[in-house]
């Protein structure tokens, strides 16, 4: 019997081994690297650009697929293969650690190791020694959700001091900070350190700035023939690129600790005045905002303190205080106020002791957490799509007042649009083209410029194509089902396919278009033969997700090509069954679809039915950014699409 379990523990043994071997990671993610942080935006989430690498020599066409998750399901990469390494956008909500996978969806196990990586909050923290790595106990994460930017070796690590970039071999304040606003934020923290011991305000101006006199150390500085003194510009550099390979918006803040070394009381001849530290902090903030195009928020503290005896110095206070007073910078944590055992050496020194670090990191919190959470509530939108109708392009000439040929520029224009927004998906509802299946030559490569997730519903015309070429028109148009259903936060989308049963998906004389013959004739269909009808397999699953999304709490919008609601000729054969089902479910708030190009509205026992207007009538072009709130979506409209607010029923 031992020897009966023996053999079986090593077959079963062989087969694991021979499994595992069919697991090939051909594919390498150098972005994003691990424990990366990059910083959550107003919707809460962030983009995250995906580059890949791999060891096979692959066709340019290999569609690869991602995972966010272990839990979660693979789901097809939009993107494209540039210089031998395949590229994508993905959005991410915030939170962290998220391990990203990549696969090659014809080959599932040809794939690569699973990245972790966060979006959360980042910060730039620089000044002089106590914003480096001069604390007497050296520090570490203890959520092991704060990381640290190398820039040098362009890779991120977990916040253990010393901290990279800055001076100093000693204990800092950022793992203490991290863990604080990961603990209240739930969210990853990442830092940027750049603290430089010793150093003036002075020495962090541009090169050839210029000044009355010199700092204490003069290593960073000269004078001139004049008689004044110049920066050389050996610190801004570095500071600014380390900004500059975030991108604009790319961390939320810099936490500038500075002051001690302008206020040299010892030395008159080196201090600074309140007014020209002033002037020059100033000049640095302005600086760093038109080298990067965006308005930078600074957090300034008061730092002034020496040692026992030398413990502040009014004037430069006063001057950091007018930087908030004047709204150049945002008020910090008044330093000056830690002292005594608090300080190095057993209250000696300048720097911070092991309890002085937790009491100046504590100080940081109380001042940036607040600001945080403001920040959070600028906006009540959780998030915004982008919607699209009936682009209906082919290269044939104008039929009254549809503009076919004229579809590929209004998609161009409209997708040129919808990329300067932070938008979680894009939806196109059905006629992405009018006819030819070579039509979708033109116009996917426009739509797939999307800079994020792009979806399809099935319109009637994307099957008017030749007979034997019907079946291949849901791969084309680089859908994996007919219909579908995806998440965003607390929403969920279902996306109907309203050609289920029709006489145009289908070849003629086969099942399928014999089924749709059948159906239209014993359910005495009098709507035109151009619409359809969600078969019942199809609405047995829709009741299922229903079902699923009011259990979990969610709010449902649905999307398909043909209307439902109000009576009209284009609405589906089967629109009072949909009508129905949806109206058993408080969860679904709203219903959008295109087909009817001039559009239309109405309510139902709290539920909105939007028809958006075509994009292939008249000149004028017509798409839709649709925002989520709370309590309402907020339509803005371009072009013939009015804007409008659908309210939701308490």
């Amino acid at each position: 019997m031992n020897v009966v379990i023996w053999v079986a523990v090593l077959f079963s043994t062989f087969i694991g081994y021979i499994q595992a071997e069919k697991t090939e990671l051909t594919y390498r993610i150098i972005s994003p690297v691990e424990h990366q942080v990059i910083q959550r935006d107003s919707g809460n989430s962030a983009w995250v650009e995906i580059k890949v690498a791999t060891s096979l020599s692959v066709s340019k066409s290999v569609p690869l697929e991602y995972r966010l998750d272990k839990n979660t399901s693979w789901e097809k990469a939009n993107g494209e293969w540039k210089d031998e390494r395949f590229v994508a956008r993905l959005r991410v909500r915030a939170g962290g650690w998220h391990t990203i996978e990549m696969r090659d969806s014809r080959t599932p196990d040809h794939r690569s190791q699973g990245v972790q990586f966060g979006v959360g909050e980042v910060f730039v923290v620089a000044g002089q020694s106590n914003s480096g790595n001069y604390g007497e106990i050296k520090q570490s994460t203890k959520t092991g959700l704060v990381s640290a930017f190398d820039f040098d070796n362009k890779k991120w690590q977990l916040a253990i001091d010393p901290q990279p970039g800055a001076g100093g071999r000693g204990g800092s304040i950022m793992p203490l900070l991290g863990d604080a606003l990961s603990k209240k934020l739930n969210l990853p923290i990442g830092i940027i350190a750049y603290g430089q011991g010793g150093t003036s305000v002075r020495e962090w101006l541009p090169q050839g700035s210029r000044f009355p006199n010199p700092p204490t150390v003069e290593n960073k500085v000269r004078k001139i023939n004049d008689g004044e003194w110049e920066s050389l510009g050996k610190i801004y550099p570095g500071f600014i690129e380390r900004m500059k390979a975030f991108g604009k918006n790319g961390f939320r803040a810099v936490l500038w600790h500075q002051g001690e070394s302008d206020a040299n009381q010892k030395d008159p001849t080196r201090t600074l005045s309140g007014p020209l530290y002033e002037k020059y902090l100033t000049q640095l903030i302005l600086k760093t905002r038109a080298d990067l195009e965006w308005d930078v928020p600074w957090f300034v503290a008061q730092a002034t303190y020496h040692v026992p005896g030398d413990e502040s110095d009014p004037n430069i206070r006063a001057a950091q205080a007018s930087l908030w007073k004047n709204g150049v910078a945002l008020e910090g944590p008044d330093t000056d106020q830690l002292k005594g055992k608090l300080r190095e050496s057993d209250g000696q020194g300048v720097h911070f002791s092991g309890p002085g670090l937790e009491a100046h990191a504590d100080a940081w919190f109380e001042k940036v957490s607040p600001w945080l959470a403001q920040k959070r509530n600028i906006t009540k939108y959780k998030f915004s799509f982008g919607a699209i109708a009936d682009c209906q392009y082919c290269a044939g000439p104008n039929r009254g007042s549809r503009h076919y040929a004229s579809s590929a520029g209004k998609l161009k224009e409209c997708v040129a649009e919808l990329n300067k927004h932070d938008l979680e998906f894009v939806i196109h509802l059905g006629d992405f083209i009018d006819r030819d299946y070579s039509s979708f030559d033109k116009v996917l490569p426009i739509y797939q410029s999307l800079q994020m997730p792009a979806y399809h519903a099935l319109g009637n015309h994307d099957f008017e194509v030749a007979d034997e070429l019907k079946g291949k028109v849901v791969e084309r148009m680089g859908m994996k089902s007919k219909y579908y259903e995806f998440s965003v936060e607390d929403w969920r989308f279902i996306v109907l396919d309203g050609n289920d049963v029709s006489f145009h998906a289908y070849p003629k004389n086969s099942p399928k278009y014999k089924d749709a013959e059948r159906y239209y004739r014993e359910n005495k269909i009098r709507s035109p033969r151009w619409n359809g009808a969600v078969g019942s397999e199809q609405v047995a699953w829709l009741r299922k997700i229903l079902q699923k999304a009011e259990k979990q709490k969610e709010k449902v919008a649905v999307f398909c090509h043909f209307p439902v609601y109000p009576a009209d000729p284009h609405n589906l054969w089967n629109a009072g069954e949909i009508i129905s089902l949806l109206e058993k479910f408080s969860c679904v708030k709203a219903y959008i679809n295109g087909h009817n190009h001039k559009g239309k509205y109405g309510q139902k026992d709290g539920i909105h039915y939007l028809t958006l207007k075509g994009m292939v009538e008249t000149e004028d072009n017509a798409y839709s950014i649709i925002s989520v709130a709370e309590n309402c979506l907020d339509l803005k409209g371009y072009g013939r699409e009015k804007d409008l607010t659908f309210n939701f029923k308490e």
